[in-house]
C-alpha cells in the first residue's frame, strides 16, 4: 500500500486551504528495470476554482469578472416573519358594548392585550378570527337581537347578526350567540374606534334595554394592517461567523487591503426601520477581542421600505463596514477567528406619527451578513501547517527509493517546503528536504498586476535503506509552508482565479535482488 497525501497544501499559500491527491495502490507502477518499480502518486492542480468546491456551505470564494478572488463568510440567514415581529394577540376579557349607539376605543385593546399600544389602526384585514356575543334580558320572553358594526365590512356590507336570546334562567345565566368568522372582514375604524349598533325588542316589536350586552373576539390577528406604527425595538437573534483563513497560521504577517463586513438587509413591512447594534465583536485565534468603532454602530442605518403603493414589494438595503468608515482595517491585522453580531430592528425611529405604514402576514425581515477577505493583500513569512495521517511505504524489500518533485507555481509569491514526518507518538523522526526546505519560486509579475506563466522547481530527495526503515515508522506528516509575495513586490497584489499550482510527485523504488 502506497499513500502520500495532501501534499498539495503547501501551495495553496493564501487560501490556507487544501487540496488532496489519493493514490491508493500501486496499478499504474511501471517496471524500470527488474530491481527497480516507478510509482506516480500525486498529480493534481490548485486553483481557486476547486478549492471553491472544498469550502463549507457558509464559505465561498467570489471571482470578479477579471478574475479577481474574494473570500466570504457568510453567517446563517436571520429572518423575522410577521407573525414572530407582530405576533397574534389572544383577547382575553370581553368588550363590553355600553348601549344601542355606544363607542369602544381601540385603546382599550391595547390596555387589555398590548397588541397595538400606541398604535393607530386605519386599515385592516381579519384572518382567522372569530366573534361572539354574550346577552342577558331581564324578560320572561324570547328577545331578538340585531346587532350592527360598521367599521367590519365584507364586500362593501357592514358586519350585522340577529339573534334570539331566551329568558335567563337565573342572574348569572348569560347566553351566548354562535359564532361567526370574520375571516376576509375588512376593519376601518373611525378615530381608532368601533361603533356598535344594536336593537333589541320583544314579541311585539317592543325595544327591550339589555342586563349585558358584550362582544367576544378570541384574537387581533389580521392578514394586512394599515396605520400607524410606534417607535419600538425588535430584538433579531444575532449569530457568530467562523472566519477560517487563520486556522493553520503559525507566524508572519498577513495584511489585507480591503476586508469588510457586509450587511444586507430585505425588508417587505411598509414602514421605517433603523439599525441598533448591539454587537459588532471580532475574536482572534488567541482569544483576544476587539469591537469595531464605526459611525454607523452610533448613528444605525436606516432601511428602505415599500410605500403602501408598493405592497407586496421586497426593499433592499446593502452596505458594509470598511476602512474607510470604521476600524476593521486595524482589526484584521491580527488573526481573526470570529465575527460575533447582535442586530436589532427599531420601528419608525422617532416616531413620526404622520407616516401611514402596513405590514401583512408575509411581511419580513432577512439580514445576511458576511466576512469579506478580498485576496488582495500583502503576505510576510506567512508560516503555515497542517498535520496528515499517512500511511508511508508497506513495499518489502527496498534497497532505496527516489521521490521526484516537479511544482509549478502561477502565484505571485515565494514558497519555501519542509516535510517533518512523526511517530505515532508525535515525535519527529525524520524530514522530507534538508535544511529548510525547498524553495518554489514565484511567478513573476506583470505590469498589468498579473503573473506571467509560472516557474517550475524540481527536486529529487534520495532515500537509503537505512533511512527508508526510519520512514517506515512514520504515522504522520506535518507540512510546513512559509509564504512571502514582499520577493515580488511591496504593493497589495490580487490573486486571480486562473492561478493555479501543478503538483507531480512520483518515486522509483530500488528493490534488493
Amino acid at each position: 500500500m502506497i499513500r502520500f497525501t495532501y501534499l498539495c497544501l503547501l501551495a495553496i499559500m493564501f487560501l490556507m486551504a487544501t487540496s488532496c491527491s489519493d493514490i491508493s495502490d500501486i496499478k499504474d507502477a511501471e517496471l524500470v528495470s527488474d530491481v527497480s518499480v516507478a510509482v506516480p502518486l500525486i498529480n493534481t492542480q490548485l486553483k481557486l476554482d476547486s478549492v471553491s468546491e472544498r469550502l463549507d456551505g457558509l464559505t465561498s470564494i467570489v471571482l470578479s469578472p477579471n478574475g479577481q478572488a474574494t473570500i466570504k463568510y457568510n453567517s446563517e440567514v436571520i429572518r423575522q416573519d410577521a407573525n414572530a415581529i407582530f405576533p397574534v394577540y389572544p383577547v382575553p376579557v370581553p368588550i363590553v358594548i355600553t348601549g344601542p349607539n355606544s363607542v369602544w376605543s381601540l385603546e382599550e385593546a391595547a390596555a387589555q392585550t398590548g397588541a397595538f399600544a400606541n398604535n393607530v389602526i386605519r386599515k385592516a384585514i381579519f384572518q382567522n378570527n372569530k366573534v361572539f356575543f354574550l346577552l342577558q334580558h331581564t324578560l320572561e320572553e324570547d328577545v331578538t337581537f340585531t346587532i350592527t358594526i360598521p367599521e367590519f365590512t365584507l364586500n362593501g356590507v357592514a358586519f350585522t347578526e340577529t339573534y334570539t336570546v331566551p329568558p335567563r334562567a337565573n342572574d348569572t345565566d348569560v347566553f351566548n350567540t354562535e359564532t361567526s368568522s370574520l375571516d376576509e372582514y375588512l376593519f376601518v375604524p373611525v378615530d381608532n374606534s368601533l361603533n356598535f349598533q344594536y336593537t333589541a325588542t320583544d314579541g311585539s316589536g317592543s325595544d327591550v334595554e339589555m342586563a349585558i350586552t358584550a362582544m367576544k373576539l378570541d384574537f387581533l390577528n389580521f392578514s394586512y394592517v394599515e396605520g400607524y406604527f410606534d417607535e419600538r425595538t425588535f430584538d433579531i437573534q444575532g449569530d457568530v461567523i467562523n472566519v477560517g483563513l487563520f486556522d493553520k497560521w503559525i507566524s508572519g504577517g498577513l495584511e489585507f487591503e480591503d476586508p469588510k463586513v457586509s450587511v444586507k438587509v430585505e425588508n417587505a413591512f411598509g414602514f421605517p426601520v433603523k439599525t441598533d447594534f448591539q454587537e459588532l465583536r471580532f475574536t482572534t485565534v488567541s482569544g483576544l477581542v476587539y469591537d469595531i468603532e464605526s459611525d454607523i454602530i452610533e448613528n444605525g442605518v436606516e432601511f428602505n421600505f415599500p410605500t403602501l403603493d408598493e405592497v407586496g414589494e421586497i426593499k433592499e438595503t446593502s452596505f458594509d463596514f470598511n476602512k474607510n468608515n470604521s476600524t476593521i482595517e486595524d482589526i484584521f491585522l491580527d488573526k481573526i477567528a470570529s465575527v460575533s453580531f447582535d442586530i436589532d430592528a427599531i420601528a419608525n425611529p422617532g416616531g413620526d406619527t404622520t407616516i401611514d405604514g402596513f405590514l401583512n402576514n408575509e411581511s419580513y425581515f432577512r439580514i445576511d451578513v458576511s466576512v469579506d477577505l478580498p485576496l488582495h493583500g500583502i503576505i510576510n513569512e506567512l508560516v503555515i501547517t497542517d498535520t496528515i495521517d499517512i500511511d508511508l511505504i508497506q513495499i518489502e524489500d527496498i534497497n532505496s527509493a527516489e521521490f521526484k518533485f516537479i511544482i509549478k507555481n502561477d502565484y505571485p509569491a515565494t514558497v519555501n517546503v519542509q516535510a517533518v514526518i512523526l511517530n505515532g507518538q508525535n515525535n519527529a523522526i525524520d524530514v522530507v528536504f534538508e535544511g529548510d526546505g525547498i524553495q518554489l519560486a514565484a511567478a513573476t509579475l506583470g505590469a498589468d498586476g498579473r503573473t506571467i506563466g509560472g516557474e517550475t522547481t524540481i527536486e529529487y530527495v534520495d532515500i537509503q535503506e537505512d533511512r527508508i526503515d526510519v520512514i517506515k515508522n512514520g504515522k504522520r506528516v506535518v507540512l510546513v509552508a512559509t509564504i512571502d509575495s514582499r520577493n515580488v513586490s511591496d504593493d497589495f497584489l490580487w490573486f486571480y482565479s486562473d492561478y493555479e499550482v501543478d503538483f507531480k510527485l512520483g518515486a522509483i523504488f530500488n528493490l534488493k535482488n
